[in-house]
């Protein structure tokens, strides 16, 4: 095995060129895989690997690092990333013109983290042909577990492992990977959906369609929608709350529950509010409070505070309680072309907390994004990019004329993990060198809540767990205060 040389001189290993500033050990190769089959020498989850194969991510090369440390070189020899850390510098052979590229790392407590090619400036490179590309991969020290990085998509390794992935920039169904193929992805994979959501169903996927029994009953009192987050469907966004929770708010609306699925990559939450309306049979009137998660709360807010600028058709939609739950109101500092990467970091960190089939659908979405952003297609993507600060759907919502009669709580968190083992997992320093603010690894926690230039804003009624209260961007739902709150803020009675 070849020794990484911490003065930054380049180490050979197969067809890669590494080079570590600052930081020694041995590289080595592992053997490669063939299509359908797990990389020979890591252990990698079904998860991971279930995504790869509906994704066509086939691994280019493997490496591992073994026996790393970090050792004092002078700074001018060291490269950072663009967060600022210490570098990983890798150079591996292009796959062509008609192949994409990535590198998937996962450091000694199976933390992984996302990578596209670099230029020399250190901004990312959709250049292909070159004959190489460079990837610039941050390396903070990452102390192992006890149980040695048993978390993790790519689990117990104790070592660095870089994966470089290729994948085909024509797909047989979708056609070519640019600007609208985000959309084509959520139209096969996650369509939009008004669909039953009660204690018996909603964990579960398969459910009947709504028929017209269903929107008389809805329609018989205030109902109760829920409205899912980044990269979700109803049944992926909630599982968590507790079966009791939700028959008790079950019986409080009188069985009047229902959820809303909708495109979260590709459109923007008012053409997703627009869908809403859409979707519902004509004549209806509707009167409703919701519960949302995460970026659903930007759907609640169009629904509520610009619904009279929807086309309604002659319907009639009444929002009276919004419980906004760690949604981003203020916008989201990692909705921007770059940084966006860092918010499927997120994702793809939180896949082992999920069941199985759910985990696959979100790392499935989250690998739509990255090969877009690999090929630079970032305008496909206006359902992320709309979360950014200063974006145009944020200067129409939070502006001082846009007001609503209906009546906002918020549940908010900063996160701090109280867990050993989370401690090296969550990356919680790399985030909060992102926001620069107090955050819940997704959001800002004072974004949720506080003043925005909205008229609806600050959010008087909310809880905001601290850190000692170990409560991440997902971890609301488990929490029986979170639980207690919500139940204490929805008015309605069957």
């Amino acid at each position: 095995m070849p020794p990484l040389d911490p003065s930054g001189a380049p180490t050979r290993v197969g067809a890669a060129v590494i080079r570590t500033p600052g930081l020694s050990g041995e590289a080595s190769e592992l053997p490669p895989s063939t299509a359908g089959t797990r990389a020979r020498g890591i252990d990698t989850t079904n998860i991971l690997e279930e995504a790869f194969r509906t994704q066509d991510l086939q691994r280019q090369q493997v490496i591992q690092l073994n026996q790393t440390r970090e050792d004092a070189v002078p700074r001018a020899r060291t490269r950072s990333t663009p967060t600022g850390e210490p570098a990983i510098e890798l150079e591996v052979p292009d796959p062509g013109p008609e192949s994409g590229q990535l590198v998937l790392y996962t450091d000694e407590a199976g933390v992984s983290t996302w990578n596209l090619a670099r230029d020399e400036g250190g901004d990312v490179s959709t250049t292909r042909g070159l004959g190489t590309r460079k990837y610039l991969i941050r390396r903070h020290v990452a102390q192992p577990s006890g149980t040695r990085g048993t978390r993790g998509l790519v689990s117990g390794v104790g070592m660095k492992v870089l994966q470089v992935l290729v994948f085909p920039l024509v797909d047989p169904v979708l056609g070519r990977v640019a600007h609208g193929f985000a959309k084509s992805w959520e139209e096969k994979n996650l369509p939009y959906r008004i669909r039953r959501f009660g204690p018996s169903d909603y964990t579960t996927e398969s459910v009947a369609p709504l028929e017209t029994s269903d929107w008389t009953k809805l329609t018989s009192g205030r109902a109760l929608l829920f409205v899912h987050g980044t990269f979700g469907r109803a049944h992926l966004a909630f599982p968590t709350f507790p079966a009791a929770f939700m028959q008790t708010i079950h019986d409080a609306y009188g069985g009047r529950l229902f959820a809303f699925e909708h495109f979260t990559i590709s459109e923007d939450p008012f053409v997703n509010a627009q869908r809403f309306v859409d979707a519902l049979p004509a004549g209806l009137d509707l009167n409703i409070d919701i519960i949302n998660h995460s970026r659903g709360g930007l759907v609640s807010r169009a629904l509520a505070e610009l619904l009279p600028r929807l086309d309604l058709k002659g319907r009639k939609l009444t929002v009276g309680t919004v419980v906004h739950i760690a949604s981003p109101s203020a916008g989201c500092v990692l909705a921007d072309a770059d940084a966006m990467i860092h918010l499927v970091d997120r994702y793809t960190n939180w896949m082992q907390f999920l069941p199985a089939n759910a985990a696959v659908e979100v790392l499935e979405a989250a690998i739509t994004v990255l090969k877009m952003l690999a090929v630079g297609a970032f305008k496909g993507l206006e359902g992320l990019a709309c979360m950014a600060p200063g974006s145009a759907f944020f200067t129409q919502l939070n502006a001082p004329g846009v007001s609503t009669a209906s009546s906002y709580r918020a549940l908010a968190a900063n996160y701090e993990p109280i867990d050993k083992e989370l401690k090296s997992f969550a990356h919680n320093l790399v985030m909060d060198q992102i926001f620069k603010q107090d955050n819940d690894l997704v959001v800002p926690t004072g974004g949720v809540w506080d003043a925005n230039g909205s008229p609806m804003f600050p959010i008087a009624e909310r809880l905001v767990f601290g850190k000692t209260d170990g409560v991440d961007h997902g971890g609301f739902f488990a929490d029986a205060r979170a639980q207690a709150k919500i139940l204490e803020w929805l008015p309605a009675r069957g």
